[in-house]
């Protein structure tokens, strides 16, 4: 169950960008924590228990512009720390023949 006192401090972090109503149907809208997820280049990232303003009438998720910018830094930091390494400078091989062999 979601504590109260958690949303409460949420509410306060946002300052003040809680919409009135769901803009798809104009039901009430209430704040709760959620699960994002994106699936990207066969990728899933989540991202659990943030906070969202959902819509009790159609059910429609609204995430605030801060909490999806973090979900995308996150994205974009796996990313970066899954990258495969490098390849390997290869670099040419000579011959060399050594004196007094034959």
């Amino acid at each position: 169950m979601t504590n109260d006192k958690d949303l409460d401090k949420y509410k306060e972090l946002l300052g003040g960008e809680a919409p009135e109503e769901c803009q798809a149907c104009g039901g009430p809208l209430n704040l709760e924590k959620v699960n994002l997820e994106d699936y990207q280049g066969g990728k899933l990232y989540m991202m659990e228990k943030v906070p969202a303003y959902v819509c009790q009438n159609c059910g429609e998720v609204w995430v605030p512009e801060p909490i999806m910018q973090e979900f995308e830094k996150m994205i974009e930091t796996a990313k970066e720390h899954h990258k495969p390494p490098p390849e390997p400078v290869k670099h040419p091989v000579r011959k060399i023949k050594a004196k007094g062999r034959k």
